[in-house]
């Protein structure tokens, strides 16, 4: 811990390790059948996109019929960090919120390092200040990745490679707020595109039509 500053080592301000890992190809069964959700890269990072939020609802994510040990399940309030980039270099972190109606355990995959955040700091915050671009331009660039900038792949070691800036807690609820105002006025940004989208290309079709 660096003394007398908010400036704080990521592994200061949480336990790291890494997601389970399976021996064999992960099978999803139907919901009346599994017992557990199971998070893996692909189906995190499309909900991400769908969401435009990294917090992660687990009801969204499949489900398999879990009968490893208990130790390897998350709950509410994990941060989940990608071991390696996506295409674009990013290694968007994804924070586990309480899922609506669905009581089913959560399982991580070895392809996420699972981060439990101490009582300093706010899980959600943990997640925003991971997802900042001076920290993702660090996990593409920094000594804690391996591999060409095509496959960079992360450890548990990153934890004291990272600093990150904590406040108080007060202030970490602040930049949550006006964080969550921004997702929100993209969400909408983003529906109003789609609508004026569609409402030119029925304008089209029906001007083309109209010299047929």
């Amino acid at each position: 811990m660096l003394p007398h500053t908010n400036i704080r080592l990521l592994s200061d301000v949480a336990h790291i390790r890494t997601g389970y890992t399976f021996r064999e190809k992960v099978e999803e069964v139907e919901y009346k059948v599994g017992n557990a959700r199971i998070a893996q890269i692909k189906d995190v990072r499309e909900i991400a996109k769908a969401s435009n939020s990294f917090l992660l609802d687990p009801s969204k994510l499949p489900v398999i019929d879990w009968q490893g040990k208990d130790k390897a399940l998350v709950t509410s309030g994990t941060v989940i960090l990608p071991s390696r980039g996506s295409r674009g270099g990013y290694f968007q972190a994804s924070c586990v919120v309480d899922a609506s109606e669905d009581s089913l355990p959560l399982v991580v995959t070895s392809q996420f390092l699972v981060l439990t955040p101490k009582a300093e700091v706010l899980p959600e915050f943990l997640c925003w200040s991971l997802n900042q671009p001076h920290i993702q331009f660090f996990l593409l660039e920094g000594p804690g990745s391996q591999g060409s900038s095509m496959a960079v792949m992360l450890n548990t070691s990153i934890g004291n490679e990272i600093t990150l800036t904590i406040p108080s807690i007060e202030t970490q609820q602040k930049i949550l707020q006006i964080n969550q105002l921004w997702e929100k006025e993209q969400r909408l940004t983003d529906a109003l595109m789609m609508n004026r989208k569609a409402m030119l290309q029925g304008m089209f079709k029906q001007l083309l039509n109209e010299n047929n």
